[in-house]
C-alpha cells in the first residue's frame, strides 16, 4: 500500500495540488496560532522538554488515528492526503518558472532574486557555494526524497513529523527580516530559540536519507565520477547534508562549469531528480515484493 500510496501522491501532485490547502505550512500555521499562548512564558509548552511535546504532538495524533484504523481504503486515502502536503513546494514550483522567464529574458537581477528566495545563499564563485542546479537537487530531496524515505520507514507519521522540522527549521532560518508574514513573525517570536535544536534535529533526520538518495544519483548517473565522492562522505557525521547532496549530484550529473547558472544546468539537474524519485519507486516495490513492506 506504501507504494499504491506514494505514486498516487506523486501523480496528483504532478497534476496541480499546489494551493495553500496542499502546504504543511498552512496546517502549521494552523497549529502555530492555535498553541501560541502555551509556547509562551509559563505555557504549557514553554520549557524545552514541553516544546518538544509540540513538536511531536501532530505526529503522534497521525499515529493513533492509524493505530485505531484498520480500513485500507481509509489508510490508503488518508496516505495519498498527507504526502500531498508533506510534498507540498508550490512556493518552489511558482519561484523556479519565474527564474526560468528571467533567465529567458536575460534579466540578471530578477535571477539573482529569485535564486536567493529559493535559498541560493551563494553562488558556485563564492567560498562553500552551490550553483544554482545543486539548490534545486536540495530542495527536491527536503520534498520528494526524505518525505518518502521516512514515510516507507516509519509510515505517515514519519511524513508529518520530517515535513513539520523541515518547516520549523526552514521558516526559523530563511534570510527574510523585513515585512515578515505573520505566520513567520508569530514563529520566530515564540521558537527563535529553539532553533539550533530544530536544526540538529533535521540534520539526523536528514543523514541516512541524504545517503540514499545521493546513491540513487550514482544508479542514474556517472557512477565512475561520483563514486569517490559519495564514499568521501558515506560516514561523515560534521559535513551538512546539503553539501553532501548537491556535492554528489554535482558529480554524478558531470555538468561543465561554462554551463552553470544557464538554462541547461538547471534542466539537466531536474533530469536527475526526476530519475532519482523513479529510483525512489523502484526500490520500495522491491522492498514490497521481498515482503520488507506492506
Amino acid at each position: 500500500m506504501m507504494l499504491i500510496s506514494i505514486i498516487i501522491a506523486l501523480v496528483i501532485e504532478r497534476l496541480g495540488a499546489r494551493s495553500e490547502h496542499w502546504q504543511i505550512d498552512y496546517y502549521m500555521g494552523k497549529y502555530l496560532t492555535w498553541s501560541k499562548h502555551q509556547l509562551r512564558e509559563k505555557g504549557a509548552f514553554s520549557s524545552d522538554p514541553g516544546v518538544m511535546i509540540w513538536l511531536v504532538l501532530p505526529t503522534a495524533l497521525i499515529a493513533m488515528v492509524y493505530h485505531f484504523s484498520d480500513f485500507i481504503i481509509f489508510q490508503l486515502i488518508l496516505n495519498v492526503l498527507i504526502l500531498l502536503v508533506c510534498f507540498g513546494c508550490g512556493r518552489y514550483r511558482r519561484l523556479y518558472k519565474g527564474y526560468l522567464n528571467a533567465l529567458t529574458r536575460g534579466d540578471s537581477e530578477a535571477v539573482t532574486l529569485y535564486a536567493l528566495q529559493m535559498g541560493q545563499e551563494r553562488t558556485e564563485s563564492e567560498r562553500n557555494g552551490e550553483t544554482f542546479g545543486q539548490t534545486l537537487v536540495w530542495i527536491n530531496f527536503q520534498h520528494y526524497c526524505a518525505v518518502m524515505f521516512w514515510f516507507v520507514v516509519l509510515g505517515a507519521p514519519g511524513a508529518v513529523l520530517y515535513a513539520t522540522v523541515r518547516y520549523l527549521v526552514t521558516t526559523l532560518t530563511e534570510r527574510q527580516e523585513d515585512d515578515l508574514p505573520e505566520q513567520v513573525a508569530l514563529l520566530r517570536s515564540t521558537l527563535r530559540e529553539q532553533t539550533q535544536r530544530f536544526s540538529r534535529l533535521l540534520f539526523w533526520l536528514d543523514w541516512l536519507p541524504a545517503r540514499v538518495a545521493s546513491f540513487g544519483y550514482l544508479i542514474i548517473g556517472n557512477f565512475t565520477k561520483g563514486t569517490g565522492c559519495w564514499l568521501k562522505y558515506l560516514l561523515d557525521f560534521d559535513t551538512p547534508n546539503r553539501r553532501v547532496v548537491s556535492d554528489i549530484a554535482l558529480a554524478a550529473e558531470q555538468i561543465e562549469q561554462q554551463f552553470f547558472g544557464c538554462t541547461y544546468e538547471a534542466t539537466c539537474m531536474m533530469r536527475l531528480v526526476k530519475r532519482n524519485i523513479l529510483f525512489f519507486l523502484v526500490l520500495t516495490a522491491l522492498l514490497t515484493l521481498f515482503g520488507g513492506l506492506s
